[in-house]
């Protein structure tokens, strides 16, 4: 057996999609590596929300994911700082926005466009 791929493996793997322009655009050149991934895991969280668009989009329409600061010490085996440092990040280029919504409730967090 060997290691090597054979081109109809490929099509058995899932994917995170990291869209190019977070790597290529001079706009995000300074986006860590693992912010754009995080970025990735947050837009497959969306597709799921619009599956279910009754229970993860709010009152206008605008669909949203939970993703806590837990979630990504679990994707990403860091810590509570980095984690945070990520969606921080992120929001700084314009590519998420968190809605608290209190009483112990996690963060709603609305994936923005990149364009």
């Amino acid at each position: 057996m060997s290691d090597m791929f054979k081109w109809w493996e490929t099509a058995t793997f899932t994917y995170y999609r990291v869209p190019k322009i977070l790597i290529a655009d001079n706009k995000y050149k300074e986006l860590s590596a693992d912010a754009a991934l995080l970025y990735g895991l947050l837009l497959d969280r969306i597709c799921l929300s619009a599956k279910n668009k009754e229970r993860f989009a709010d009152k206008n329409g605008d669909l949203f994911v939970y993703f806590t600061l837990n979630d990504v010490q679990k994707s990403f085996n860091c810590g509570h700082d980095k984690a945070t440092r990520l969606f921080n990040e992120l929001e700084i280029f314009g590519l998420i926005a968190r809605k608290r919504q209190g009483k112990g409730k996690p963060n709603r967090i609305y994936v923005l466009k990149f364009m």
